[in-house]
């Protein structure tokens, strides 16, 4: 009997340390690698701009942005802090390079070309690259000066 007690239990455990092992395992993948987030993604931009020049408020954007599998990524984009319009799709296209780390986060550095100053945003990416969410870290090397996140959808899936 006591037999028998031991090996279910020395079962059970094997079979927890299976369980754990696995979990941990799909935290990596080999999937998370720049080339997950290629092409074109849609953003909803959505938080509260503290400091800095310019008007203090609300922020609401939209961005549409091109990551190339590489690293690199154009965008352009509206945004408005307080009902005022900072940016519009007409200006020459922001530039920014990006990393995706083995469990699916990452960090992108925007730098715009109208006059904002340099943004860094890290992100999760979800649904097998579908989709990116993102919160701002820094505006200007400096953190405080925009609390925001974006919801990122892939514009066309594969």
């Amino acid at each position: 009997m006591n037999k028998k007690v031991f090996v279910n239990v020395a079962a059970l455990g094997l079979l927890m340390l299976g369980t754990l092992v696995s979990g941990y395992a799909q935290s990596e993948s080999s999937a998370c690698t720049n080339s997950l987030i290629a092409g074109n993604y849609g953003f909803n931009l959505q938080g509260t701009k503290l400091g800095g020049t310019g008007p203090i408020g609300q922020q609401i954007g939209v961005a549409m942005t091109e990551f190339d599998g590489k690293g690199s990524f154009t965008q352009i984009d509206t945004v408005t802090v307080a009902g005022e319009v900072l940016a519009d799709f007409t200006h020459t296209p922001a530039t920014g390079t990006y990393t995706v780390n083995s469990n699916c986060t990452g960090t992108f550095t925007i730098n715009f070309t109208d006059g904002r100053p340099p943004v860094v945003v890290n992100f999760v990416v979800v649904e097998n690259g579908a989709e990116i969410d993102t919160v701002v870290i820094s505006a200007g090397g400096s953190q405080g000066i925009i609390a925001a996140g974006s919801i990122g959808k892939k514009r066309f899936s594969k």
